[in-house]
Formats: structure tokens, C-alpha cells, sequence
């Protein structure tokens, strides 16, 4: 369930996001909210008309923007009318994304009370020069006083957003950033490399020759040492970006690396159920004038052949530890890999980027280093 507002867009940030004061404060929020609710009672109806409404949901993922600027009583009517439209599984995880230094005391304590049992912090780094070069609005004092608060609350299902990889950042100082979040113990760290995204601030200055990024080496050098030092301190390295002590996975990401079905409702979202992938439209505008006039905001939508359906099952399931099961996806889809990608497997076993362990496929250190380049191949032959 996608909340597009935040208080400033940041430099870097390609995702459908509308600083809040750019749509009329409130009174924007508001009308956003009305719309979305709308949306949860058309998907309803059209998963029941079209026979695909499910037994049960495992997850609710409420992100952003940064839904944590929504109110108390904002979020506990979004997240009362989608529990009363859908069924969700008793032990169903309900996280929520949180901006450190946007939250109160009572609007925690309010999710608690709603159900919500996990939350993502959007962290980035514990170097306030490096968070004012990112634009972010919080410190990193803020940091430390919005764990305590959640902490007191009750809340122990936590995850943290850090990157690397960050303009002018050298692997000392991304090791004393690690160091100082993993010293908060959060069960869940997530370490995503800076992308320099096309349409972005930082792709203006980059094409300017005015943003100074690591090279491939220190990158290189600041993912091996994370991995090497979050395993070290008991935190299982299960996907290619995510770290997590026992029990503490991602259950809702791993929806996605699995490619199982999800519902996305909001601004933006996508979806992919029974086979067809869609996207709502980004404009708010149409968001809302679409629902209003009875019809759902789908602008884009693409419907997937088996061997598309494979083909992104064997991708996403390369970014997991574990790998893909290739019994479990004959299972699953009645089609062997070997049949449709036998030239590309060998290859990437012949130069050591993929490996075959206990009947799954899997990256190998060095393809980890390499992802992308292994999982493009999947797609081409799709």
C-alpha cells in the first residue's frame, strides 16, 4: 500500500513521491486517502468477479514516501478498511515504513494498538554530513531517539535502510556506519549501494561532473567487508541486499524474490496476480479521477507466457542465498530450466558465476559481485 508524501524529495530518490506541501498539505493527503480507499473496494471486487480472491494474505507493507508523516488516525482507518475488505492470516507481519524524527510517542504507541508488528527504518547512514549531502531531514541523534521510542512501545521487529557506495564516502567511513547500527541491534539491515538514477538530482550533477562516487573497487571493497562483517556478528545474509538474525527475514520481500503474487494499491503500485502484471498510473490527479468515475488506475499491464513466468522466477530467486529450487519450479510450473536455458546455465557454471547445490541454482561470490549481469540472462532468453 504505497503513501507517495514525504517532506522533501531527495536528491537521489526516482520513486513516485510528492513533497507533502506540493499538494496541498492535508487537504491533499486527505483526498489521496479517499481515493485509496476506494481503489481496496474495486480490488476487491474485481479479485472476487474474476475468481481470484485469496484464502488469505501473509503481509501488509505500508511504504512510501514516508507513511509515517500520516496521522494516527489516517493510518488506523486505511489499515481498518483493508483488514475488514481482505482476509489476513492470524500471524500475518504488517510492517510499516518510518522516517527517523517524523514520528510522537502516541502515534507509535497507536501502531502497536493497530497491529502493526514490524517496522522499516529509513536510516541511510550514522554520518550527519553524509545525511545532509543526501537530503535527508533527520540526524543521526534522531536515529537514536526514534529507536528508543519504538522500542519502549514494544516494538522489537525492526529493520534498517543503510547505503554505501555515497558521494565522497570512503570504506572507513561506511564501516563506522555499520558499526554504529549494528551496535542498536536491529534484527533486520538492509545495505543498498547508491544508484545514480536517470531523472534524478544526483544524475544532473553526475552528468555535470559535479558528484564524485566510489569506484567499482571501493564499492567492491564496502559490500565484501559488510558481508564478512554482519555474518560475523550471527546476521544470515539471505538475500543479495538484506541481513537478518534468526527469524527476522523479510517475509513480505520475500514474496517478490519467490515472484509469488501480490497486490499493490496506491499511487504507483504494481501489482502481479494470476499471471498478469500491472501499474497504477503516477498522477495523482488521474489516481483519484479514475476511482471517482468507477474505473481502476491501471496504466500499464502485461500479461507473462510460461517461459516469461520462469524466466523471472529463475531471476528474482538468484537474488535469495539459497538460490531456486529447480525441482520446486518444475513443480510449480510443469517446465524444467535446462529445457529453455541450458546454453546460459552452462555458461554461467563455466565461468564460476552460478553453482548447483542441493538441487538449487545459486549465485557464487563472485556472481554475487556480478547479479545483475547473471540475472539479465534469464530475461534475454524470455
Amino acid at each position: 500500500m504505497h503513501i507517495p508524501f514525504c517532506l522533501r524529495k531527495c536528491p537521489y530518490c526516482d520513486f513516485v513521491s510528492y513533497p507533502v506541501a506540493k499538494v496541498d498539505g492535508n487537504a491533499g493527503v486527505n483526498t489521496y486517502i479517499d481515493a485509496l480507499i476506494q481503489e481496496i473496494g474495486a480490488r476487491r471486487r474485481w479479485l472476487e468477479t474474476e475468481g481470484l480472491f485469496p484464502d488469505a494474505f501473509h503481509s501488509l507493507y505500508i511504504g512510501g514516501g514516508t507513511p509515517s508523516l500520516l496521522t494516527a488516525k489516517q493510518l488506523t482507518m486505511l489499515v481498518e478498511v483493508i483488514k475488514s475488505s481482505f482476509p489476513f492470516t492470524r500471524e500475518a507481519e504488517v510492517t510499516l515504513e518510518v522516517n527517523p524524527g517524523t514520528i510522537t510517542q502516541s502515534e507509535v504507541v497507536a501502531w502497536r494498538e493497530l497491529g502493526i508488528n514490524r517496522l522499516s527504518l529509513g536510516v541511510q547512514s550514522f554520518d550527519d554530513h553524509m545525511l545532509a549531502y543526501l537530503g535527508r531531514v533527520h540526524a543521526v541523534r534522531d536515529v537514536y531517539q526514534t529507536v528508543k521510542a519504538l522500542r519502549s512501545a514494544g516494538f522489537t521487529n525492526l529493520s534498517f535502510d543503510l547505503m554505501f557506495g555515497l558521494p565522497g564516502q570512503n570504506l572507513g567511513q561506511w564501516q563506522d556506519s555499520l558499526r554504529q547500527a549494528a551496535h542498536l541491534e536491529p534484527p533486520h539491515i538492509s545495505c543498498y549501494e547508491l544508484t545514480i538514477e536517470p531523472g534524478t538530482a544526483y544524475a544532473i550533477l553526475y552528468e555535470e561532473g559535479k558528484l564524485e562516487v566510489p569506484s567499482e573497487e571501493e564499492a567492491i571493497a564496502m559490500l565484501e567487508w559488510t558481508d564478512q562483517y554482519l555474518t560475523g556478528l550471527g546476521y544470515d545474509h539471505y538475500e543479495i541486499s538484506n541481513y537478518a538474525l534468526p527469524r527476522f527475514k523479510s517475509r513480505h520481500n520475500q514474496i517478490y524474490w519467490q515472484n509469488r503474487w501480490y497486490l499493490g494499491l496506491g499511487v504507483a503500485a504494481y501489482s502481479y496476480w494470476g499471471g498478469r502484471r500491472w501499474g497504477n498510473t503516477t498522477s495523482l490527479v488521474e489516481y483519484s479521477q479514475s476511482l471517482a468515475a468507477g474505473r481502476l488506475p491501471e496504466a500499464t499491464t502485461e500479461t507473462l507466457d510460461l517461459v516469461g513466468q520462469v524466466g523471472e522466477t529463475i531471476m528474482l530467486g538468484l537474488r535469495l542465498a539459497e538460490g531456486v529450487s529447480l525441482a520446486e519450479l518444475r513443480a510449480r510450473f510443469g517446465i524444467s530450466a535446462w529445457e529453455i536455458w541450458e546454453p546460459e546455465i552452462q555458461r554461467l557454471l563455466r565461468q564460476g558465476l552460478v553453482e548447483l547445490a542441493q538441487g538449487c541454482l545459486r549465485l557464487t561470490a563472485q556472481g554475487l559481485l556480478l547479479a545483475n549481469r547473471v540475472q539479465s540472462a534469464f530475461l534475454r532468453s524470455s
